[in-house]
This record gives structure tokens, sequence and C-alpha cells, in this order.
């Protein structure tokens, strides 16, 4: 990045910048593991078994590293291409009219919560609200590390049985309600178009101009 012309093209230097931050993002907590790793080593070979306190402090440092590495190992199963990246949210009511519309507002804050807890940046992009209650369809980005990752699992239809509050009768209602997930993805893809893969085609009318 200190290299002569690397800010030339802003464009491109940001994203490498971007890559290059996500490698550290990757790398960092394992090198960081195993010094731990190498330090409690170090600490085992000076441990006798009068010295309780050390044992006591090396069984808390140990229970610790095991912690972190279970967060680090649970990130390799994100080892797609747009794992670690953003997410496009859409949920959609099914069968059951007002009832699947209330059932898409409780997913969709259910999913708020969830990317809140997690620190992630929710902004909705587009929303059909029922015409009773609940919401018709609903489109978010959630902007975060592993987004996809960890929503790419929510596709498929989810299915809500319970007893209406809109059924003046209390019967039991069931509501569907279709969750999809994308991820988003740079729009400065590289193509490239050559003359060799183009196809063009001409055609004449049959009959001369102005005739039907």
């Amino acid at each position: 990045m200190s290299g002569a012309g690397f800010w030339d093209n802003a464009e491109v230097s940001l994203k490498i910048v971007k890559q290059l931050k996500n490698l550290k993002a990757t790398v960092g907590p394992w090198e960081e593991a195993f010094k731990k790793y190498q330090e409690l080593e170090e600490l085992c070979a000076m441990l006798s078994p009068q010295d309780k306190e050390l044992l006591a402090d090396l069984e808390k440092n140990t229970d610790n590293l095991l912690g972190e590495l279970e967060k680090l190992e649970f990130k390799t199963i994100f080892s797609g291409e747009f794992d670690h990246g953003n997410a496009i949210l859409s949920i959609n009511a099914g069968a059951g009219g007002t009832e699947s519309c209330d059932w898409v507002g409780m997913l969709f804050r259910m999913y708020s919560r969830w990317a809140e807890r997690r620190g992630f940046i929710l902004k909705t992009t587009d929303v059909l609200s029922g015409e009773e209650a609940g919401i018709k369809n609903i489109t978010a980005l959630i902007e975060g590390e592993y987004a996809y990752g960890y929503l790419k699992a929510e596709r498929g239809v989810h299915r809500l049985v319970r007893i209406s509050p809109f059924d003046a009768n209390k019967r039991r209602h069931t509501s569907f309600a279709s969750v999809d997930c994308i991820p988003e993805v740079s729009d400065s893809a590289d193509i490239k178009l050559e003359e060799k893969d183009l196809r063009v085609d001409v055609y004449r009318p049959k009959a001369p101009a102005g005739r039907a």
C-alpha cells in the first residue's frame, strides 16, 4: 500500500484494503491463540504440585483459551466465497392471509433483535404492509461480519401454528412465510467481453416496408 501509485485508483485501492482487513481479522485471532498456548505450555513446565495458586491460574487461562478456540473453529464453518460479507434478507407472507402477514412481522422482529445483539446494522430497503395487520413482504440489508454465513441457513418456508388473535372463535390457524437470503456482492466485478464472444443476428422483413 505504500508503493507508488497505489492510491491512484481509489476504487481498486479500497477493495484491496478491505481484503487485507478481512485477512488480518481471520489470521490475527489464530496467531494470538497460538501465542497464549505457548505461554501456557511454558507455565506448565514450571508448575510444581505445591503451587496451587499457579495451578488455579493455569486452569482458568486454559478454559478461556478453549472458549476462544471454539469460537474460531465455529468461524471455519463459514468458508464460502460470500460467507464473511453482508446479507440481503427477504421475508414474504404465504397462505394464511392476515395471520401470515402477522407471522412475517414476528419473524422480522426476531431477525432485527438478533442483528442488534450481534452489533450488525439492519437497513430496511423495501416493505409492503398487510391490509389489516403485519407485513406482506419486506427486504432488508444486514451489514456485519459473517452476516450472510449466519443467515443463509434461514432460507425456506417457516410455519407457525397458534390460536389466532384475529379469530373471534379462537380457532387454531397455520401460517406460512418464506425467507430468502442472498449475499451482497460488489458491483465492481471485472467483466471482459471480447468480440469473438458476440453473436450478431440480422433479420430482414419478408414484405416491403409499409405493407402488412
